[in-house]
């Protein structure tokens, strides 16, 4: 099932605690990652139009004028919202507490099948410690987490680092994507600069 998940529900797949259903991650870097994700996924070929994708067409379309930084900073409730609900609808994650003023912020989600993240897991570490060339929209999962400063959901290691890297920095499947992905990852390090979190 992992592969039919988009890039944000993928993020906050990895970033949550599977039990306690809580972020392990800081909100903020969550959700600015998952809206980054949004943006990536408008430009891979062959990727269905999340809704959270759809936001961040809608708001580019309606907002011209902005940076892409200001376009992950506007859209991110709405790619992290739209994560947890795709989630939810494919019975990943349970949905414990209520929402305050329409907001995630009492509601805790844990995850409903271990085997699921495990499986994402699993597949990052075939990239990242065997050596497994990644499809873009992994390549583009890696790259979201890594410049997201959400490395610690992946699997750890001198030898890993150097092969994200390597993934990241624009080689392979991640340079497929050429000025997209390095718009996206110049407008998601400004803002997490920005924030010092």
């Amino acid at each position: 099932m992992t592969t039919n998940l988009t890039i944000g529900e993928q993020i906050v797949l990895l970033a949550l605690d599977e039990k306690t259903g809580e972020l392990r991650e800081a909100p903020l870097r969550v959700s600015l990652a998952t809206s980054a994700a949004a943006l990536l996924e408008l430009e891979l070929p062959g990727t269905p139009v999340s809704p959270a994708a759809a936001a961040m067409d809608e708001h580019k379309r309606n907002h011209p004028e902005e940076t892409p930084r200001e376009w992950l900073l506007a859209v991110r409730e709405a790619a992290l919202d739209a994560a947890y609900q795709g989630l939810l609808e494919k019975g990943l994650v349970r949905e414990e507490g209520r929402r305050v003023l329409g907001v995630f912020g009492s509601v805790k989600h844990p995850v409903t099948d271990p085997s699921e993240p495990a499986a994402l897991r699993g597949r990052l570490t075939s990239v990242l410690a065997e050596g497994q060339d990644p499809d873009e929209r992994t390549a583009a999962l890696l790259t979201v987490l890594h410049h997201s400063g959400l490395k610690a959901v992946l699997p750890q290691g001198p030898a890993l680092d150097d092969r994200l890297t390597a993934i990241t920095e624009g080689q392979g499947q991640a340079a497929a994507l050429g000025d997209t992905i390095r718009t996206t990852v110049a407008a998601l390090t400004a803002v997490i600069a920005a924030s010092a979190f």
